[in-house]
């Protein structure tokens, strides 16, 4: 039996500050990796949802002949659900701009969590100071569906 158990030490002050600091700082990465996380959730959802408004848009003119001028208007037609929000995620407006033909859906994002190679050619993303505008274009589509095909003629010889 060891007799020099009462004479052993415990941990010192310098031994148990040094881990509960590095505690401290694994606690705070990790904090911080699960927020950018989030944020690119959301960023994501919002992509997905002007996306969504952009073929609403597309519907409702070609059942009404003129772009929606909000998206009241688009829930007022079914297009979009009546729960849903005039603010994205992050707190910004969705801005529907019809021109001609075509419709653009837009809305600001904090600065540098969307870019055009992460969600594809479909994505515009504009510098604006702190946040970042995101939009969305689309064309107006016809509801009957154009087939496009070519005739190739093989001659024997």
């Amino acid at each position: 039996m060891d007799s020099d158990v009462l004479g052993k030490k415990g941990f010192s002050l310098i031994e148990l500050a040094l881990v509960l600091a590095i505690t401290a700082i694994l606690t705070a990465l990790a904090l911080y990796s699960a927020k950018a996380v989030r944020q690119a959730a959301l960023a994501e959802r919002t992509v997905s949802e002007l996306s969504s408004i952009a073929v609403a848009s597309t519907g409702y003119y070609n059942q009404n002949g003129a772009w929606p001028a909000a998206l009241s208007n688009l829930r007022q037609s079914g297009y979009l659900v009546t729960t849903s929000s005039d603010l994205n995620p992050f707190g910004s407006a969705y801005i529907i701009t019809g021109r001609g033909e075509v419709v653009s859906v837009s809305t600001l994002l904090p600065k540098g969590l969307v870019s055009a190679n992460s969600f594809g050619s479909e994505i515009v993303v504009t510098n604006q100071g702190s946040n970042d505008s995101v939009s969305i274009t689309k064309s107006q589509e016809s509801s009957t569906w154009g087939l496009k095909y070519e005739k190739k003629y093989i001659y024997g010889q």
